[in-house]
């Protein structure tokens, strides 16, 4: 077997996201360590196999070591009874109102750097393994959500949309899969036109992706349904492209083909536009929700305010917020901003996110250094890579009005598909074969 097919990223990978996806009656103690065990057996498995980029090495060691100093540089103290007492600290630098929160947080910011060097080191083959794994578990999911929301039930009150206990998040975790879903289906057409099969496994996938679609329609998920609408334009667009690009080796761009992508287009938009017609007709409960999430920013803004530079710490908003809180939320327990990027902001601060930014910005310049030239067309680059962008960006404009990053299988998706995503980055020279894709 070849280094390159050596299963040990994909192996851990899925061990990983199966960690984090599990709900046991494990002590608390011993599964908060199973995520982070398992991300430091990966990252020991991927330095001594090597082909780990440098600067990759580098963003990870420089964004761990960020937040152990947040950790190591206490502002506040917890006592049962009295909440966060000031403490001595070095002024003027990263500082954690709650250490403990912050060292949560850096045991999910180990395992989603794991995450993204699993994905990052995938090849090829391992990549159709993750999509095939991808869809079987979407649509185990989407059967579950399907049966929970077709069962009768007059108080359309649900404890629980599939493993989530919010259908929002349910979907964002059905839109960073469909356009991986959606893509398979194409390759597996493609494949199947240029050998000259009749027959593929692209009807599957299709079959998997409609029964996501139908459940994130389902769980009332007002944004996952927008998100899943333009999910579907870009995957026709995508395969529109493709079909112009590479029109002798793809499937030809016939009347009934066009038909068909303007009419899944048009389902979507019809579903999304429903989704928000109905909640239209009940404006009040619009206007109520708009002021909670939007006196919650105001509120966050204040916290960060008074500590602009490095923000309060990773990990520490639960904690911190009930401090400054409106009377408007009295009794009321708010875990989270309800929008990612105030929320970082928070915590982190200007400087903590330029730092971040500037950390991820050099994790993401990474490239594969082993080529893994392919003669398939269309190239990956030009197919898959894509899809697994559309996924990121999906779950990126979920992060504008929620909080899914907060969610450990659903940030490790994201970690992953980042990896991936980078990994197949093609080579700028044209003509020359991607490096690593």
């Amino acid at each position: 077997m070849k280094a390159r097919d050596f299963p040990f990223p994909l192996v851990m990978l899925l061990l990983l996201l199966a960690a984090a996806a599990w709900t046991s009656p494990w002590p608390v103690r011993w599964e908060n360590g199973v995520v982070p065990g398992l991300a430091v057996l990966a990252l020991a498995g991927s330095l001594i196999s090597g082909g780990l980029p440098a600067r990759i090495g580098l963003a990870g060691g420089l964004l761990l070591g960020l937040i152990a100093m947040y950790a190591w540089n206490a502002s506040h103290g917890w006592a049962d009874g009295r909440g966060l007492i000031p403490q001595d600290h070095i002024r003027g630098g990263p500082a954690s109102a709650y250490p403990e929160g912050t060292w949560a947080a850096g045991r999910l910011f180990l395992a989603l750097f794991a995450a993204f060097v699993l994905g990052f080191r995938l090849s090829r083959r391992q990549i159709r393994g993750l999509q095939a794994l991808a869809a079987a578990a979407a649509a185990a999911m989407a059967l579950a959500v399907l049966m929970q929301r077709l069962e009768p039930n007059p108080g359309h009150v649900y404890e629980r949309t599939g493993i989530f206990v919010n259908e929002n998040h349910f979907a964002v975790f059905s839109n960073l899969l469909l356009p991986v879903v959606l893509v398979a289906a194409a390759r597996a057409r493609f494949r199947a036109v240029q050998e000259g099969r009749l027959s593929s496994p692209a009807g599957l996938f299709l079959l998997v992706a409609a029964l996501m679609a139908a459940a994130v329609v389902l769980c009332r998920s007002r944004a996952g349904v927008a998100v899943m609408a333009l999910l579907v334009a870009a995957h026709v667009w995508l395969c529109h492209r493709t079909i112009r690009n590479y029109p002798f080796a793809g499937v030809p761009a016939s009347a009934g083909l066009k038909a068909a992508g303007w009419a899944a287009i048009a389902v979507a938009a019809g579903f999304a536009v429903r989704a928000f017609w109905r909640e239209w007709q009940r404006i009040e409960v619009l206007g109520q929700e708009w002021s909670f999430r939007s006196g919650i920013l105001k509120d966050a803004l204040v916290a960060w305010r008074e500590h602009p530079a490095w923000g309060i710490g990773p990990g520490t908003f639960s904690v911190v917020f009930p401090y400054y809180q409106s009377p408007a939320f009295a009794g009321k327990t708010i875990l989270h901003a309800h929008c990612e990027p105030i929320q970082f902001l928070v915590e982190f601060g200007v400087a903590g996110a330029i730092a971040v930014v500037a950390v991820l910005a050099l994790a993401l310049s990474a490239r594969k250094t082993a080529s893994l030239a392919s003669a398939e067309i269309p190239p990956f680059a030009d197919l898959e890579r894509r899809a697994f962008g559309f996924g990121l960006l999906a779950c990126g404009l979920h992060c504008l009005i929620d909080f899914p990053l907060r969610i450990p299988l659903i940030a490790l998706l994201a970690a992953a598909w980042a990896g991936v995503w980078v990994g197949t980055r093609p080579d700028v020279l044209a003509g020359v074969p991607a490096r690593g894709s």
